[in-house]
């Protein structure tokens, strides 16, 4: 079989697809030697879901905890030592023109995306399946956690239950 290209629509979440968020590590390191890798999860409806499964896609769907469908993560490795396969994927906005992180910002999630995948066969017998577009349909600003520097709001100690003089202690 040769490869694949499904594109897919769904809603982005942990969208990491520019070279300055990629994520570096991986779970257990498995990006390291590869200087990281882009990724964005995906929540799909049934019919993009057995459209990427049909194709082969190994990966395995989560449920969405919110109920809007199911969920796979999808990567591209930062250096696979070839440029065709290597990289950020393609992000741009829903008129074609090229997203600009400095201008358009982060994906934050919540954002509805189309993306393109490959699914490829390995030489393990297995598909692999990688990301290579993005089209941001309906942009959700990435909301930044709380800066460095801020005073954050006080945290509150729990406060211990008074021991009883005559309670038993084990």
């Amino acid at each position: 079989m040769a490869a694949r290209l499904v594109t897919l629509k769904g809603v982005a979440e942990w969208a990491k697809v520019f070279p300055e968020n990629r994520d570096h590590d991986g779970y257990e390191g498995a990006f390291r030697e590869h200087d990281g890798a882009c990724t964005i999860d995906l929540i799909m409806d049934d019919d993009n879901l057995n459209r990427v499964l049909s194709a082969g896609c190994a990966r395995k769907p989560k449920p969405d905890p919110m109920g809007r469908g199911n969920k796979i993560r999808f990567e591209r490795k930062f250096d696979t030592g070839q440029d065709w396969n290597s990289g950020p994927p393609v992000v741009v906005k829903d008129d074609g023109t090229p997203w600009s992180l400095q201008e358009d910002g982060l994906i934050g999630n919540g954002s509805t995306v189309q993306v393109s995948v490959t699914v490829f066969d390995t030489q393990r017998k297995i598909c692999g399946t990688r990301l290579d577009k993005v089209v941001v349909l309906d942009h959700v600003q990435y909301n930044q956690p709380e800066a460095i520097g801020e005073t954050p709001l006080p945290v509150q100690k729990p406060v211990a239950a008074p021991v009883k003089e005559d309670a038993i202690l084990f």
